[in-house]
């Protein structure tokens, strides 16, 4: 699964760059030919920047799941005895788990959807925006279920999981 997030992470750092160069576009269109007199515009830039961040996020917050890094109120399973604290965790790790396969099975209602409607100035079918929910969902479940076997197998507290991510 770490082989997987690696070649993800890269994505979602290439995602960034399009946002970037594309919202760098849209405001020298916007703001700085339009100083200079010369008034053209770039809506696809708008679309690109919106699509694109739509993927990066939900795939980031995939990769952030592997190490518990999604925003979570731990204090409190955290001040709990391992004997009280480890298994509210693991049953809100399992409840996340089904909440990804609810969003999953949405996502595919949401791909049908999206088949029938065309972005307006990309001239794209949605779907291909839309994919994105099921794809990470695919992935935050499995992310999870790495998670737990990597706390099982080693041995760690998981209530403290983020504490052993890697690095960036």
């Amino acid at each position: 699964m770490d082989k997987i997030n690696v070649v993800v992470t890269a994505l979602v750092a290439a995602l960034l760059c399009i946002v970037s160069l594309a919202v760098l576009i849209q405001v020298l269109v916007r703001f700085v030919l339009t100083a200079l007199n010369v008034n053209i515009s770039a809506p696809w830039t708008e679309e690109l920047a919106r699509y694109t961040l739509i993927w990066m996020v939900f795939l980031g917050a995939a990769v952030g799941v592997r190490h518990a890094r999604m925003i979570a109120l731990e204090f409190g399973v955290r001040k709990l005895p391992a004997h009280t604290g480890v298994p509210i965790r693991f049953a809100v790790m399992i409840l996340c788990i089904s909440f990804f396969g609810l969003l999953f099975l949405t996502g595919v209602d949401f791909i049908e959807l999206g088949k029938s409607e065309t972005s307006p100035v990309l001239g794209i079918t949605k779907d291909k925006v839309y994919w994105a929910m099921p794809v990470s969902m695919v992935l935050m479940i499995l992310n999870s279920l790495a998670l737990i076997a990597e706390t099982l197998i080693e041995g760690r507290d998981i209530r403290f999981a983020s504490d052993f991510a890697p690095e960036d």
